[in-house]
């Protein structure tokens, strides 16, 4: 077997697929996109060679969620890889090794892995090379183990703040989050060949269903589809090679898009030209026959995946492990089958799993994270966090006077660590032994639906107990080094402090030595907002909100505490936005930090005291309350808040009496999109254009002077948006186009250009094609999308194009140092 083409890594990848897939029975077929999932591996006898050959004497294609394994030791995780790939490599017949998969939203989440900050942290640093940092980071990480396929990013656009997994995405704009998404994906997938892939999810509209209901339908129109949530996906699939996509659970227009082929085919394939892999979301398949009732029985359910675009069934495959019964009895085409293999040979060889599938243990500790790996994960916490308000300046605290630090989050580390990571699977195990996760959520589940995932053969055997698991705060302190805000602080400034409250419950008991703390001191640092997980959380996957304001009593809290008169600095955190009920006049600094992960104390605290000054700008716009929703920048022209600019030609009065507007609560957003402050101040002039018009396959160039006109070093976040001034379909009033970071020293001047490409201002017209038409158009240079320095017009000339397979994704950015 050793002289099989298949076997030789000298051929072209295509022919060793080709040979394969030719020696291969139906059911070993079968077995490559089936899965199985690393909870089962908690019990050692299911890694034992017996037991695997009972259960998988034909192969299998991945074990999803396998990080689970290595939870408590990297040395336990490196031993049972070697262990599996030992028998699907040298005791099935074919030696077709297993793919090993895991979550990396916020790093290689187990024992020894780097913990970054959450991805919205991530996105509100406007820093594509910092994503790109997180996944080389993640997937050296997770190689070192053996996993070679991660499921992330999330690259869903993301406007209900209400929905639980906002958290996860890098936010609102299609721009933004195509440039987020190409850097993480092309640090993981910077060694295609021998290295980690990408799955990027979920395909398609997850992040927009009914009320921000996890999982709920989706109504998206065919424009909007494409346009704005297909963007992120392509510019990753063009742009980074993304290798593989998980569809959505939601529905669109009544079919779910994992049996939905206008989705997972005609959009996906067709007009997107992907040709990776397509794997389901957890428990996908069993929903649609127990959730949306498409199918008559979970069986069934398989088939219409398969026909609708699914390539393979995660966690277990109960559904799909039956599809040879469909082939036989001529219901299924072989050619569905025959494509999802080929999909996953091709990354399993893409991956090296076939020339190197085991794991060099002794080598697995040096991989893992150190120092240097640490200062990355702290340098994006740091410039995540958005200062909204500095009234008077109280920011960076006098170091002479006393600080109360009061609030949950600045007590304990866990409340801002994200889900995912592996102080989420820590409680998730404990829950499973429990026998609680059904009600606490993973993925969404019921206790029944659960037991379906698990598959029929840990249906029949006692549920193992999860392993001996630390306390979370002490590996969170231990293992990685954290410190609590009020810890953090404590080193720089003389504090007093006190609890206040719990994240999410009713008691009020401790209040009152919140109040005590705020008379003893100078100023306040109230930390509020919500925390992340399956457990009782705020936020997560399947823990969706109503209301936006705070959770339990922490609106009681604040109002007690600024009833004392002291100056407050509030600090909002959580999987997303919160919007107080009031916020008193008390309140003379606002920051936000979303979910900073186990280093958000130590940064916050250098942010506080002046070693650092805040850089982060909002990646999606913060509501003032629940009722604004959908509320986001990119409105069409007459719809939303923003009116219409000047010199549109519009008169006001008659460009916005039917204008609707609320009669209880402004428009506006209580802060927008872009929006961010630092502890000095810059001015943008000199802002020009190259040309005044430009043929519709051509470029213009936008270019402005930023300086630092304050007394300190900072960073500024320049923002190019463009509005298409003459389509034949409304269009937003504006779009960001291009956005560029830049430290400053005090005085110190940089020349920022853009350069746009025609092709980057296309559009889905009225003929359904995306085009770039002749007409008016306007560059808008700004440092937030409401705080705009100059409109730019320039017009474009020539025909309409057609750039169908040609369109662009960014444009290019400078930043010259003036003398």
């Amino acid at each position: 077997m050793a002289d099989y083409p298949y076997k030789n890594p000298d051929l072209p990848i295509e022919e060793r697929v080709a040979d394969l897939m030719g020696r291969m029975t139906l059911k070993e077929k079968i077995a490559q996109i089936c899965s199985n999932v690393g909870f089962n591996l908690l019990d050692p006898n299911n890694s034992q060679p017996a037991y695997l050959k009972e259960h998988f004497p034909d192969g299998l294609g991945r074990y999803t969620q396998y990080s689970t394994t290595g939870l408590t030791s990297h040395e336990a995780i490196a031993a049972l890889t070697n262990r599996l790939q030992r028998y699907f490599v040298e005791g099935t017949r074919l030696g077709i090794p297993v793919m090993l998969q895991t979550e990396n939203l916020c790093g290689y989440p187990s024992e020894g892995g780097t913990m970054f900050p959450a991805m919205i942290n991530a996105a509100s640093t406007f820093d594509p090379e910092l994503a790109r940092q997180i996944g080389e980071i993640s997937g050296e990480e997770s190689m070192a183990v053996g996993i070679r396929q991660a499921m992330s990013p999330v690259l869903d656009v993301s406007r209900d703040p209400r929905w639980g997994r906002v958290y996860e995405t890098f936010g609102e704009d299609p721009y933004l989050i195509s440039q987020m998404g190409v850097g993480y994906v092309s640090g993981m997938q910077q060694d295609k060949k021998n290295g980690v892939h990408c799955i990027a999810k979920h395909f398609l509209g997850y992040a927009e269903t009914q009320g921000g209901l996890n999982t709920a339908a989706t109504r998206i129109c065919d424009k909007e589809l494409y346009e704005i949530f297909a963007t992120p996906f392509e510019a990753a699939m063009k742009e980074a090679g993304l290798s593989a996509v998980m569809s959505s659970y939601s529905e669109i227009d009544g079919i779910p898009v994992g049996a939905n082929p206008k989705i997972l085919r005609k959009l996906l394939r067709d007009k997107m030209g992907f040709d990776g892999w397509v794997v389901s979301d957890g428990g996908a398949v069993w929903k649609m026959f127990d959730t949306y009732h498409i199918a008559k029985d979970y069986k069934e359910a398989g088939l219409l995946a398969i026909k609708g675009g699914i390539e393979t069934e995660i966690p277990v495959s109960d559904a799909f492990r039956q599809l040879d019964s469909y082939v036989e009895s001529g219901e299924l085409d072989i050619k569905y089958i025959d494509d999802a293999v080929r999909h996953v040979l091709v990354q399993k060889f893409q991956s090296g799993l076939f020339e190197n599938p085991y794991v060099d243990e002794a080598a697995v500790a040096g991989k893992l994270t150190n120092p240097e790996k640490q200062a990355v994960s702290m340098r994006i916490t740091e410039e995540s966090m958005v200062l909204l308000k500095n009234q008077d300046r109280i920011l960076p605290l006098d170091g002479k006077k006393t600080a109360a630090v009061i609030g949950p989050h600045a007590h304990a580390l866990r409340p801002w660590i994200s889900g995912y990571t592996i102080a989420a699977f820590y409680e998730m195990l404990a829950m499973r032994s429990a026998g609680t996760a059904g009600q606490s959520g993973f993925n969404g589940l019921t206790d029944e639906e659960r037991k379906a995932e698990v598959g029929a053969s840990a249906k029949a055997e006692p549920k193992k107990a999860a392993p001996a698991l630390r306390d979370i705060e002490e590996v969170l302190r231990e293992d990685y080094g954290g410190v609590t805000l009020k810890e953090a602080l404590g080193k720089r400034m003389r504090t007093v402090s006190a609890l206040g409250c719990q994240v999410n419950d009713n008691d009020i008991s401790g209040i009152p030595a919140a109040i005590e703390a705020a008379k003893q001191s100078d100023v306040v640092i109230l930390t509020l907002g919500g925390n992340c997980g399956w457990g009782n959380t705020t936020g997560g996957e399947g823990r969706d909100r109503s209301s936006l304001e705070l959770p339990g009593v922490q609106q009681q809290l604040l109002e007690a505490v600024a009833a004392t008169g002291k100056d407050i600095v509030l600090v909002l955190g959580g999987p997303g936005p919160y919007a107080p009920r009031h916020i008193p006049k008390e309140v003379k600094a606002i920051l936000n930090v979303w979910l900073p992960g186990v280093y958000g104390g130590e940064a916050l605290a250098r942010i506080l005291t002046g070693e650092t000054s805040p850089s982060g700008r909002l990646p999606a716009t913060m509501p003032r309350s629940a009722g604004q929703i959908p509320i986001y920048y990119y409105h069409k022209t007459g719809s939303g808040y923003t009116p219409y600019p000047s010199g549109s030609g519009a008169a006001g009065f008659a460009a916005n009496i039917f204008v609707g507007g609320y009669t209880d609560a402004p428009g506006t957003p209580l802060f927008p999109f872009g929006h961010g402050l630092s502890y000095t101040d810059f001015s943008v002039t000199d802002c020009t254009l190259d040309a005044e018009s430009i043929p519709t396959d051509g470029a213009v160039t936008a270019s402005c002077l930023v300086k630092n006109i304050g007394p300190r070093a900072g960073s500024e976040v320049i923002q190019l948006y463009y509005w298409d001034m003459e389509a034949h379909v409304t269009r937003p009033l504006k779009q960001l186009c291009g956005f560029k970071k830049v430290a400053l020293a005090p005085g110190e001047t940089v020349k920022v250009s853009f350069t746009v490409p025609a092709s980057l201002l296309g559009f889905v017209n009225e003929e359904d094609e995306f085009v770039v038409e002749p007409g008016r158009m306007q560059l808008m240079i700004g440092r937030s999308s409401e705080q705009i320095n100059a409109r730019l017009p320039f017009t474009l000339t020539g025909k309409t194009i057609n750039l169908a397979g040609r369109r662009a994704y960014r444009s290019t950015e400078d930043a010259v140092r003036q003398a």
